[in-house]
């Protein structure tokens, strides 16, 4: 196990040298250096606090005050420990072979420590899951509250496992209604923290699938990253339920179950298909390989082939990367100006991070911008319906500048002609100063 550790750590650095791609890394980032450093948790580009479930971002906001608020790297390591923590879960429950089905297929590879909630939710989901299938049923209940309190994605997980503990104890009302009733109200008390956020997702998938109106179109989407990745611990999987279905029951239910509303959510519009969201399915398929003697070869062999795809999609992850390099410029060219008595006005958490500007002195697209204020604009109509700033400013999204706003810079880079998001920095006009403004613009 420790060598299979120590190359999936290797595989990792070799991510993490190559950037990040998803924006989510740097939002969950803002929202736990805000709480890091004030106490309050808010979403400085929101300036809401209900928006997002609070288990993830109070444990990374303890680790970024521990390790540096604007350590992104601290953030990374803390998801590689959770994502060993349900390999070394994986280990006792199924062997060996389904720990390396897990750590180095393509989807954990490249998202298992990325800065983002599902490493912690896929710990909590296959903990309460195998505590379950072994009967644990208090130690069960504890670990679905906190996975209904991580992420809204586990939200179906949830459902099902209460689902089939409810069957399981039929025949006993008071143990079935004992052991499920705290994951529902951990459920209930998610769904009251994050009503403000669903339409926010749901525009989001639009925008994301804004290209793809027909449902073959946005299936042959989903399959072009996910097949190489869970054609063999599907295959695995199901094997493995064939050769002892009764101790598998459970987990097939949620696996499947999981799998299927995804791909029903997808296919929907209201759910982008990142890759972020199979790692718990690849954690629950990796859980139902067979552990027979005459079949143990089997997990070690797909898992070798899995890495084999693991390599050529890091060879595709500088695709992803470079879309947020202007981004990145426009918040490397704030980071020269940090100034206490200004706030930054932006809706990308890639141009926050970069900016180096404390989150305090943040604020998304919804705040009124004054003279006080820099406004890093994402002048995309493409996101007009997700931005603030655009929504308030029409004219940002057309390409032209608003009355009152000046121009300070404006990154020009080759990939926003391959669908990289356009950035201009502005300031409110307070008078014509070409020798200030000029050179910044053109550099």
């Amino acid at each position: 196990m420790g060598v299979a550790v120590a190359f999936w750590l290797w595989l990792q650095l070799q991510r993490q040298a190559l950037g990040i791609a998803w924006e989510d890394s740097y939002h969950h980032w803002l929202i736990a250096a805000q709480i890091a450093r004030t106490g309050v948790a808010l979403d400085p580009l929101t300036g809401t606090s209900n928006g997002w479930l609070p288990l993830y971002h109070w444990l990374a906001a303890g680790w970024l005050a521990t390790f540096g608020w604007h350590n992104l790297g601290a953030l990374a390591t803390l998801s590689a420990l959770l994502t060993l923590g349900s390999a070394a879960l994986l280990v006792r429950h199924a062997g060996l072979g389904a720990a390396v089905i897990f750590l180095f297929n393509p989807i954990t590879v490249l998202n298992g420590s990325l800065s983002i909630v599902e490493p912690l939710s896929t710990l909590l989901v296959l903990a309460g899951a195998l505590a379950w299938q072994k009967e644990r049923l208090l130690c069960g209940s504890f670990f679905w509250s906190l996975a209904a309190l991580a992420d809204r994605g586990s939200w179906p997980l949830v459902l099902l496992a209460v689902g089939w503990q409810a069957w399981q104890y039929r025949e006993h009302p008071r143990v079935q209604y004992l052991w499920t009733l705290l994951p529902v109200v951990a459920l209930a008390i998610g769904l009251w923290l994050t009503h403000q956020e669903s339409e926010r997702t749901l525009l989001w998938a639009s925008v994301d699938q804004q290209q793809l109106p027909g449902l073959s179109q946005k299936f042959a989407q989903l399959a072009a990253f996910s097949v190489r990745p869970l054609a063999l611990p599907l295959a695995l999987a199901a094997l493995g339920v064939l050769v002892n279905s009764k101790k598998q029951a459970g987990l097939a239910l949620l696996a499947g179950g999981y799998l299927v509303v995804l791909g029903a959510l997808v296919a929907g519009g209201e759910l982008t298909g990142s890759s972020r969201y199979y790692l718990v399915l690849v954690a629950l398929l990796a859980a139902l390989c067979p552990t027979h003697r005459k079949l143990s070869v089997l997990p070690f062999a797909a898992a070798a082939l899995l890495l084999v795809f693991s390599f050529d999609y890091l060879q595709l992850w500088p695709r992803w990367v470079v879309l947020g390099r202007p981004s990145e410029l426009a918040g490397e060219w704030l980071a020269r100006r940090v100034d206490p008595a200004r706030l930054l006005i932006t809706d990308s958490p890639v141009v926050a991070f970069y900016s180096h500007w404390p989150p305090e002195r943040i604020r998304g697209g919804f705040y009124p911008p004054d003279k006080n204020s820099y406004i890093a604009a994402i002048t995309d109509r493409r996101y007009r319906q997700v931005y603030p700033l655009l929504k308030r400013f029409p004219a940002l999204a057309a390409g032209q500048i608003p009355p009152g706003f000046q121009l300070v810079y404006a990154p020009h880079h080759w990939s926003t002609s391959y669908g990289a998001k356009a950035v201009r920095v502005f300031v409110r006009q307070t008078g014509h100063n070409p020798a200030l403004f000029t050179k910044d613009v053109l550099n």
